[in-house]
């Protein structure tokens, strides 16, 4: 089951993982609030679309009220109704119920309303909590009254329409699709059925809202719903008060041809509905952006909105959680991190708003938690994955190496590093090994206690000159040091391995200088001195971790650790340290070859390694040469 640990793999899980999450809270309803809002301000964005909308207003004010009085009369109707038809409207609708006659002026009311079809009256169909309001008596069983019911989301906001309603077997259109089929035969438009059986009018489908349709979830989608985007939110239709109309001030180019309304436009009334941003408009004015939606679909190919059907928002939602997943895997700072983090939500946005102005209701919300989610998840999980794999990298290699050594480890630590451990490999590297000479007689001499303190401060001093050079501090053994020049960072070329050897052999020059010091202080605190000796060996060698996952180290082994370990204890008769050099530096042939043109050296003699047909030439480090100064490790 490796394939589970692989980046991607885990990106994806987690990407499916908010999903699972998410998904079901979409399901419930817990994100329809938000998706609705969303709805509210891409319908905010789009401004100066259109021309003005064929629709006209005839408002009952207060002023109106005072003067005609409550309810108005059948001849103040009568006569806002003829007057309408004289300037030349196309179709009039009265949003005012009027099941009980209001003399006087009845019957010339209803003369009126015989004489002329393109007059349409509201109804109400009823609910469990207002009952069945039919229209005026004249009007019962014909096809110039249209229903008034109408639908709210949760919030209270008006985002769909109610275009049909069944009662007891028979169909009922509603007044703004009666009062926009009237306007639209006029120009030789019918209403037909598509392939599926749903309206359309001169090409464009209406099909029924689903309860799951865009952002819903669950919702009541009883009847025939229409999804309401409201092309003319932004703006207001001409309106005229009803005074206005009647004292002969309404200009007929404002009414002619087009679909005028009469209604409640009084506060005492409180006839108020809620539109998209939270937007009061009376309902008279309602009706007028419901039937301005029709009219633009069908005479001007304005899209009607509609979503994704067979669970696509759960797709949509699925494809953006795991496109957050694999975000999370490119993590290269803060300030980049940032910029992913919103550059998913602008896009969903921009996305979002250009199906929108298709015709498609793609859900906003869902996927924009999706892509935060899975990559906020991504980012903690591969981060604290990051964080661990730190821990047991500078608990390997952190007390043995510089922290430039440390920083360099973690950046390519991709190559080497796995799983709390080191790939094994093989690599050419410098191996160095120190020895303290008669430290057995020294260490006879002095206390345990006082012995442990000389011991650890040598120690300290000599790792902190490996450390310093770019060496790796590989173990103690006793009084012994092994420290490596070229691991676990490895070279890849001839120039860094020369580095690396010349690295080692100015360690132990430093590590000389260091020693005279410090027999200087030693004899004068009355403690013993001590000299030193020093292999040094470039080869091949295999790196890597050993032990097991109580106890593990990183280390070197090979026939490059073994030479350098002879070197060291080499012949101890030549060149013994003394108080003017206290530390003899041998090397093999290969370092000698790297570091010759810098340091003072001599042959000194040969040795045979088992296993080996020829002799291992041995050289002597004496100094360095006058051109090359001290110098730091290479990078």
């Amino acid at each position: 089951m490796k394939w589970l640990r692989q980046p991607i793999v885990v990106a994806l899980l987690l990407g499916l993982a908010v999903w699972s999450v998410l998904a079901p809270l979409r399901m419930l309803g817990g994100l329809q609030a938000l998706e609705l809002r969303a709805y509210d301000s891409v319908l905010s964005w789009r401004t100066g679309e259109r021309a003005e909308p064929p629709i006209v207003l005839i408002g009952e004010t207060e002023p109106d009220i005072r003067r005609y009085g409550h309810p108005l009369p059948d001849a103040v109707l009568a006569a806002a109704l003829e007057k309408l038809l004289a300037l030349g409207a196309r179709v009039v609708g009265v949003d005012k119920y009027r099941d009980v006659p209001v003399a006087p002026g009845t019957e010339r009311l209803n003369e009126v309303l015989r004489a002329n079809p393109s007059l349409i009256w509201i109804f109400f169909v009823g609910n469990e909590e207002r009952e069945h309001i039919p229209p005026p008596a004249v009007l019962e069983g014909g096809g110039q009254a249209g229903f008034n019911d109408m639908v709210d989301d949760p919030d209270g906001i008006s985002r769909r329409g109610l275009l049909f309603l069944d009662e007891n077997g028979a169909t009922h259109y509603s007044f703004p699709l009666l009062l926009a089929l009237h306007y639209l035969a006029r120009d030789d438009i019918q209403p037909e059925g598509d392939e599926e059986g749903f309206l359309k009018l001169n090409g464009a489908s209406f099909r029924p809202l689903r309860p799951d349709s865009g952002g819903y979830a669950g919702i009541d989608a009883g009847g025939y719903q229409l999804l309401l985007d409201y092309p003319y939110l932004d703006r207001s239709f001409a309106t005229f008060t009803l005074s206005e109309l009647l004292d002969g001030k309404v200009d007929a180019e404002l009414v002619r041809d087009r679909v005028a309304l009469i209604g409640a436009m009084a506060p005492s009334l409180g006839d108020y509905r809620l539109l998209p941003g939270g937007v009061r408009r009376y309902g008279v004015e309602q009706h007028g952006h419901v039937i301005a939606q029709l009219l633009d679909v069908a005479l001007r190919g304005h899209p009607v909105m509609r979503g994704w059907p067979g669970g696509g928002e759960y797709a949509w939602l699925l494809l953006w959680c795991l496109a957050g997943g694999l975000a999370s895997l490119w993590r290269v700072g803060i300030v980049r991190l940032g910029l992913l983090g919103l550059g998913g939500p602008a896009l969903l946005t921009l996305v979002a708003w250009t199906a929108f102005r298709q015709g498609w209701w793609i859900p906003l919300v869902p996927p924009v938690l999706g892509w935060l989610g899975a990559l906020a998840a991504g980012v903690v999980w591969f981060s604290s994955q990051e964080r661990a794999e730190r821990r047991q990298l500078l608990n390997l290699f952190e007390r043995h190496v510089s922290p430039q050594v440390v920083t360099a480890l973690w950046e390519t630590r991709d190559e080497f590093f796995n799983k709390g451990s080191v790939r094994p490999d093989q690599l050419t590297a410098t191996v160095l090994f120190t020895d303290l000479a008669n430290f057995t007689s020294v260490a006879e001499s002095m206390e345990p206690l006082t012995l442990m303190n000389w011991l650890n401060r040598y120690m300290d001093e000599m790792s902190n000159i490996v450390i310093a050079e770019g060496g790796m501090i590989n173990k103690y053994i006793g009084d012994a040091i092994m420290a490596v020049f070229g691991a676990p960072v490895r070279r890849y070329d001839a120039a860094g391995i020369a580095a690396d050897a010349a690295s080692a052999v100015e360690s132990a020059l430093r590590m000389g200088e260091k020693l005279k010091e410090m027999n200087r202080i030693w004899r004068e605190e009355g403690l013993p001195t001590v000299g030193m000796r020093v292999g040094i060996h470039t080869g091949p060698l295999v790196a890597g971790t050993f032990g097991g996952k109580q106890r593990m180290e990183y280390t070197v082994i090979g026939d490059t650790v073994n030479t350098a370990s002879r070197l060291e204890s080499f012949d101890k008769s030549l060149a013994p340290p003394d108080a003017e050099h206290p530390c003899r530096i041998l090397v093999g042939e290969t370092t000698w070859r790297h570091v010759r043109e810098h340091y003072v050296t001599e042959e000194v003699g040969s040795c045979q390694l088992k296993g080996k047909q020829n002799a291992l030439k041995i050289y002597r480090v004496l100094d360095r040469l006058a051109s090359h100064s001290k110098q730091g490790p290479s990078p």
